[in-house]
């Protein structure tokens, strides 16, 4: 495993394991962590029938980001996952219709100054992904936060070929 990902820890899957509890409670801290740290650390889950591996992981800016869930992705697929939760700190766009999708470049949200978010997404090879965004604002030493929005799709973008489908969540 390479420096942009790193195991954190694993633990058994429970039997009465129930993937929306535990993907909500994942930004449930993340939102703590936002709120006490001032910034997130991208972090990932690979969920198999038998346990629960979280990962830290690394990329300095958007030309790095692609191989690191590359290595997410094969990291899973060989423990055989069912299913991949990420949680990372994004840019937000309330506009986000095909004529936006298509104009899309790397940094466009920055450039347009784009509300921060938290990022959560859930997808796997046998399960329709959703993504769920909660846009924030800093304001002094505390964090804001707005209404989630929810939505699904076939496929996260930036975990490109690990679930099926024909449309992406970027």
């Amino acid at each position: 495993m390479s420096k942009d990902l790193q195991v954190a820890w694993t633990v058994p899957r429970s039997k009465d394991f129930d993937l929306r509890d535990f993907a909500l409670g994942v930004l449930e801290i993340a939102k703590e962590n936002l709120q006490r740290d001032g910034e997130l650390v991208p972090t990932a889950f690979a969920v198999t029938p038998n346990q629960i591996q979280c990962y830290s992981i690394s990329y300095a800016d958007h030309d790095e980001k692609p191989q690191a869930y590359s290595e997410l992705i094969k990291a899973a697929r060989n423990m055989g996952a069912v299913a991949i939760i990420t949680c990372n700190d994004a840019l937000w766009s309330n506009d986000a219709g095909p004529e936006y999708v298509e104009g899309y470049y790397p940094g466009k949200l920055a450039v347009e100054g784009a509300q921060e978010c938290i990022m959560l997404t859930v997808s796997g090879p046998a399960i329709e992904a959703w993504a769920l965004e909660i846009p924030y604002e800093r304001i002094g030493n505390t964090i804001e936060f707005g209404d989630a929005r929810e939505e699904t799709a076939g496929e996260v973008g930036f975990l490109d070929g690990w679930a099926s489908g024909k449309s992406k969540v970027q």
